[in-house]
């Protein structure tokens, strides 16, 4: 192990040697020798101990490294030296620097080789929960991994405490509001935070000692670790081995991109999490949501930049993040299968605002993104499917190459039926009302735009002076075309039902390109 961090321990048992010589060194210590007088020859991962009567010539090219006591001598020969020369005064003895190096050194070498057993499971690929497994095996103790939403990501298999309190716990997933409560009263994210090593301290709820330490990614805290001294008493080095080991815990989250990539955000972390395990007690959502400070409102939204959307797109995913953000303020938010995903609650009298849709849009058109929103929708746990509305959306819009930045689901889902029924028959064109095809070949024939007038038609009834308006005709003329198109499709567009069936045929028509 390094010989710093052997000096690290050393120092806080109130040894404070003075170092000569190679000041740089920082080799592994594999095992520790008494100097004798007739050595001449070194190995770089030994611990020497010496008197300072006995020090090695100091042109000795060996790199090496000396643990020195006895009497006080002039150390400045030493100082280009190539081995290095920790010198612990005159007060220690011989038998007191060995038996107080040994220890640390076995402690040091016990922490070594169990993390090399732990950075095994770590590159196995087997995931977190293994890793979880073998370290508590090591540590004989139970081990747990939360994240900022108190929700357990992990858990040691096998070792069960047995106490109701973490019974009641591991059957809900969530730290209780009573553990919340704890966790506040006692400061103890703070004092975790201030801790250069795991922190212990004693859990009122069960009267047993843990040790905490916290979990980072790109230097941002996502989560914290905790074990439980419950099976077998914490060893005198185990919280230096356990903050090491937290450092595998942090590794092994980097390789979920929902903790990468969304930098520590609570909320972001709970969204991410609701669209991956659905099936969560809706209740218990909400009161999560209420201990981390968010109120939810009756109804919720669901805005997404999918893929498919900023491929086209020279920013990176945080940059369109963070001025999202300043939209939807207030807004719940993550990065999840590479997209922008917000959960957006409104009371049910309201809508996203215009002032949000106009923000948005400029922001989309001139970043060349597209946006899809879903319909609105009341149950938590119904968040996955509206995600799934709001991408569908997208991949309607561009399918149909409209060019509008913000896509709705509730323009897009009967082309995404017609997308499902295509599957099981793929002659949908058979579907089209049999009127409406014989005005799309005489236009082909007759070389007419009667189509682009129905059309027009059928999106504004009964306002015959905008549809000419919009037609750039006068409203004789329009009454003209209409009485002809009459004639062709053989209906009077009087009754509801033939808007709503040629309506319908012309998103099919639509859906197939067959018009724009």
């Amino acid at each position: 192990m390094e010989y710093q961090i052997l000096l690290d321990k050393l120092e806080k048992k109130h040894y404070y040697p003075q170092i000569f010589g190679n000041r740089q060194s920082n080799c592994d210590m594999l095992n520790i020798r008494i100097l004798t007088p007739e050595q001449n020859r070194f190995e770089e991962t030994v611990l020497y101990l010496t008197s300072t009567a006995l020090l090695p010539h100091r042109d000795t090219v060996s790199t090496f490294t000396l643990f020195c006591y006895g009497d006080e001598i002039d150390f400045s020969p030493y100082d280009e030296s190539a081995f290095t020369i920790v010198y612990f005064g005159p007060e220690i003895s011989q038998a007191q620097l060995f038996n107080v190096t040994l220890e640390n050194l076995t402690e040091l070498q016990q922490i070594t080789t169990g993390m090399h057993i732990l950075t095994n499971a770590l590159f196995s690929g087997n995931g977190l929960q293994h890793l979880i497994d073998t370290a508590s095996q090591l540590f004989h103790n139970p081990i747990y991994v939360v994240d900022l939403q108190n929700k357990y990501l992990a858990m040691s298999a096998g070792i069960i405490p047995d106490n109701d309190f973490f019974r009641e716990e591991s059957a809900s997933g969530y730290i209780s509001e009573k553990g919340i409560r704890s966790i506040r009263f006692n400061r103890l994210d703070e004092k975790v935070r201030s801790s250069d090593t795991a922190y212990y301290f004693i859990n009122e709820l069960v009267k047993k000692g843990m040790l905490v330490d916290a979990v980072h990614i790109q230097e941002v805290e996502v989560g914290h670790v905790m074990m439980l001294e419950s099976e077998h008493p914490f060893r005198e080095y185990d919280a230096d081995f356990f903050h090491r080991f937290c450092k595998l815990v942090s590794m092994e989250l980097q390789k979920d991109s929902a903790y990468s990539r969304n930098r520590g955000v609570m909320y972001s972390y709970f969204l991410a999490d609701l669209l991956k395990n659905p099936r969560q007690n809706v209740s218990d959502i909400k009161d999560r949501l209420k201990v981390l400070g968010y109120s939810l409102k009756e109804t919720f939204y669901i805005v997404v930049i999918p893929p498919v959307s900023h491929s086209f797109s020279d920013l990176k995913l945080e940059v369109i993040l963070e001025y999202l953000k300043k939209i939807f303020g207030g807004s719940i938010y993550s990065i999840y299968e590479d997209s922008i995903v917000f959960l957006i609650s409104r009371a049910m009298d309201q809508n996203l605002s215009e002032y949000e849709i106009s923000q948005l849009s400029e922001y989309l058109s001139a970043n060349r993104l597209k946006a899809g929103i879903s319909n609105f929708y009341q149950n938590l746990e119904d968040t996955p499917r509206f995600y799934r509305q709001a991408i569908d959306s997208v991949h309607l819009g561009l399918k149909l190459k409209d060019p509008a930045p913000i896509y709705y689901y509730s323009d897009y889902y009967l082309f995404q039926m017609l997308e499902l029924y295509e599957k099981e028959d793929s002659e949908i064109r058979f579907l089209i009302h049999p009127g409406l095809m014989k005005l799309y070949y005489y236009d082909r024939e007759k070389n007419t735009d009667f189509m682009v007038t129905l059309r027009e038609y059928l999106t504004r009834p009964g306002q015959p002076a905008k549809i000419a308006e919009n037609l750039h005709i006068h409203k004789n003329t329009l009454l003209y075309r209409m009485g002809k198109i009459k004639e062709i499709t053989d209906c009077d567009f009087i009754e509801g039902e033939d808007f709503m069936n040629f309506n319908l045929s012309v998103r099919i028509m639509r859906y197939l390109g067959m018009i724009e």
